[in-house]
């Protein structure tokens, strides 16, 4: 009667450990999933941002000061669409021009800009994503002109 009860704690052992290592999987998979979403997002603001940027001049960078400091917006003058806005409303990065507002990228928590006094024309850039899980890119950007 032992033998049996030792050969059923065993096997209800092995059922909670695999249960257990199935759920940590899945919970795993599920959170590979939202970070490749967020990845997308990330990848279509920094697209739009640097085009854009491409096209601007350095002098017209307003709201990020060469200072060091982390600035959450940043407008900037370019020739073909006039003064361009990038901020984060509401969980939304928003490019706005004279024209119109456009809805550049979804789940993006934070958009933090600067700029160094010793490297004025590089615009460093950090964009956060979140949704359940949190996702943080940097870029750095020479500003050309």
């Amino acid at each position: 009667m032992n033998k049996i009860k030792i050969i059923y704690v065993c096997l209800i052992i092995f059922l909670i450990v695999f249960i257990g290592l199935t759920f940590l999987k899945m919970r795993h998979q599920e959170e590979f999933k939202q970070k490749t979403v967020l990845a997308g997002e990330i990848h279509k603001g920094l697209l739009h941002l640097m085009f854009d940027l491409g096209h601007a001049r350095k002098n017209s960078i307003q709201g990020v000061p060469a200072d060091g400091q982390w600035y959450h917006r940043v407008v900037f003058y370019q020739t073909q669409q006039g003064f361009l806005t990038y901020l984060v409303k509401e969980g939304r990065m928003l490019r706005i021009s004279s024209q119109k507002t456009m809805l550049i990228a979804d789940h993006i928590d934070v958009l933090r800009l600067r700029r160094l006094k010793q490297t004025p024309d590089i615009l460093e850039v950090q964009i956060e994503a979140q949704k359940d899980v949190s996702l943080i890119s940097n870029l750095r950007i020479r500003l050309s002109h």
